[in-house]
C-alpha cells in the first residue's frame, strides 16, 4: 500500500460531510426525517424529490464514512504503539463526543426553543438539564468510538484474511443479504427507532457494521487500488438507473395507500423492496464514487486542503449552525420550502466550513479536530 496521502480520499469526504449538512437542512425544509427542527412537511410533488435525495444518500454516506473511517484505523493501529493509538482515538472522539452531549446538543435546542418557538427558556437551563443533552448525530463518532475497542480486541486474534477485490456477483450478493438482514431488523425496529440515551440507529446499522470490517479488510488487501475507473463508472451508471427510474417508481407505487409510512418497517412489500435497493445502491454508489474519484480527484490545491481539513469539524458543529440559520429565516414563511432549502443550501455549506476553519485556528483544536 502507498503511503503517499490519498487526496481523492480527503475530496470524498468534502463531498461526504456537504451531503450530511443538506441532508439535515433538507429535513428542515419539507423532507420527511428526523431532526431537531422541521419547518413544514412538504407536499407533492416535492416531497417525491425530497424524499429520493434523502433516500439516496441515506443509502451510502454514512456506509461510506464508516468504510474509510475504518480503513484509515487499520492503517493508524499499525503505525503506532497500542497506547498512543488509544490515546488519539479518545482525544480525537472522546472530547468531542463530551463537548457535544453536555454543550452543543443543549444549544442546538435552546436555538430552537428560545428563537423560533420563542418560550421563555434559558441557554444556562439547557445545560443543566439532562434531557436537554445527547448525542444527536455523533451517534457516527460514539460508534467509531465503540468500534475503536472492538477492533483492537479483535487484533489480538491476529487475524490475516487476504481476501482479493470481490467480483461483480458477490458484490449483489452481499449487497442483497445485507438488505435482506436490515429488512428482517426494521419489522421490529422501523426507520426513526434509535436505541434510547445513545441515538444509535438499528434500522440503518447493519451496512455500517459490513462496512466497518470491509474497509478494514480493504485495507489489508488493498481493495481500493483494485478498482478501476471502468468498473467504477459502470457501478455509478447502475446506481444512477436504480436511483432515476426505479426509486421514483418504486415510491409511486407503493405510497399510493400509505405515503412514506409504508416503506419505514413492519414487515411490507415497500419495507423489504426499500432495504433491498438502499444496500445495492449503496454498494454500487460507493464503488462507484471510489473508483472515480480515485481518476478525477487524486489532487488538492489550498482550498480543498482547508475543506477537507475541517470536514471533521463541520459534522460536529453543524447541528446548530443549522438551527440557528433556520430561525434567522424562520420569516420567509411565504416561500416554497423547497425553493427555501435550495437557496439556503449554499449558505448553509458556506457557514459550517468557515465555521469549522475558524475553530482550527484555536490553539491545540487541530489535535482534536
Amino acid at each position: 500500500m502507498s503511503q503517499s496521502r490519498l487526496f481523492y480520499i480527503d475530496n470524498l469526504r468534502i463531498f461526504l460531510i456537504s451531503l450530511v449538512i443538506l441532508l439535515h437542512l433538507n429535513i428542515t425544509y419539507g423532507a420527511p426525517g428526523d431532526w431537531y427542527y422541521n419547518e413544514s412537511e412538504a407536499g407533492m410533488p416535492a416531497i417525491i424529490l425530497q424524499a429520493m435525495f434523502n433516500i439516496t444518500n441515506q443509502s451510502f454516506f454514512m456506509g461510506m464514512f464508516f468504510f474509510i473511517s475504518a480503513y484509515f484505523t487499520a492503517a493508524s493501529v499499525q503505525r503506532k504503539p497500542r497506547g498512543t493509538f488509544l490515546k488519539d482515538r479518545l482525544i480525537r472522539l472522546g472530547i468531542p463526543l463530551v463537548v457535544f452531549y453536555f454543550v452543543l446538543n443543549p444549544l442546538t435546542n435552546f436555538i430552537h426553543y428560545y428563537y423560533i418557538k420563542h418560550e421563555a427558556v434559558t441557554f444556562a437551563g439547557f445545560l443543566t438539564n439532562p434531557r436537554a443533552w445527547g448525542f444527536g448525530p455523533m451517534w457516527f463518532v460514539e460508534t467509531l468510538l465503540i468500534f475503536t475497542f472492538l477492533y483492537l480486541l479483535a487484533r489480538k486474534l491476529n487475524l490475516n484474511l487476504r481476501i482479493p477485490f470481490p467480483g461483480t456477483k458477490v458484490i449483489l450478493i452481499a449487497a442483497v443479504l445485507t438488505g435482506l438482514a436490515q429488512y428482517i431488523i426494521r419489522i421490529w425496529l422501523p426507520v426513526g427507532w434509535s436505541l434510547p440515551h445513545t441515538n444509535l440507529q438499528f434500522p440503518f446499522f447493519m451496512q455500517y457494521i459490513f462496512m466497518l470490517i470491509f474497509g478494514v479488510v480493504a485495507y489489508n488487501n488493498k481493495w481500493l487500488d483494485a478498482i478501476s475507473y471502468k468498473s467504477a463508472k459502470q457501478w455509478f451508471l447502475f446506481a444512477q438507473l436504480m436511483i432515476l427510474i426505479v426509486l421514483p417508481v418504486m415510491l409511486y407505487v407503493g405510497g399510493k395507500e400509505k405515503g412514506i409510512e409504508a416503506f419505514v418497517g413492519g414487515g411490507s412489500w415497500q419495507s423489504f423492496a426499500w432495504a433491498i435497493w438502499e444496500q445495492v445502491v449503496g454498494f454500487a454508489m460507493m464503488i462507484g464514487l471510489f473508483g472515480i474519484a480515485k481518476k478525477y480527484w487524486n489532487k488538492q490545491g489550498g482550498l480543498a486542503r482547508q475543506l477537507s481539513g475541517s470536514a471533521y469539524g463541520v459534522y460536529i458543529i453543524h447541528p446548530p449552525v443549522i438551527v440557528g440559520m433556520a430561525a434567522v429565516f424562520v420569516g420567509w414563511q411565504d416561500i416554497n420550502q423547497l425553493l427555501k432549502f435550495v437557496v439556503l443550501a449554499p449558505v448553509a455549506l458556506v457557514l459550517c466550513f468557515a465555521l469549522a476553519w475558524l475553530i482550527r485556528q484555536i490553539p491545540g483544536a487541530n489535535r482534536v479536530l
